[in-house]
């Protein structure tokens, strides 16, 4: 699954040109979502990159991109909360995702 939050705009003709943040949730494709759509957001310009590992009970997180890759990554574990950078007021306690 994945979730995209775009600027505000009329996408009812066309998709957003870029996002804020996307978030992958990885059942089965963590090794996917990490090598091959990840230096795509980064190319793409997305600001920041969520990775739910499911199995795994971390999310990911990947930020700050240039060319193919992000330069700043980490992995936020349930007890902790994380902050979108395009919305540094919302907080979301990681142990909530992960159910």
């Amino acid at each position: 699954m994945r979730i995209a939050v775009a600027p505000l705009g009329d996408y009812s003709t066309r998709h957003p040109d870029g996002a804020l943040l996307v978030i992958e949730v990885a059942e089965s494709s963590l090794q996917f979502d990490r090598d091959a759509k990840g230096p795509l957001y980064a190319a793409s310009g997305v600001r920041e990159y969520w990775i739910v590992d499911v199995a795994g009970r971390v999310v990911e997180v990947f930020s700050e991109p240039k060319g193919e890759r992000y330069t700043r990554s980490r992995r936020v574990l349930p007890g902790e909360n994380l902050f979108p950078a395009a919305f540094p007021d919302v907080i979301i306690d990681v142990g909530g995702v992960l159910g």
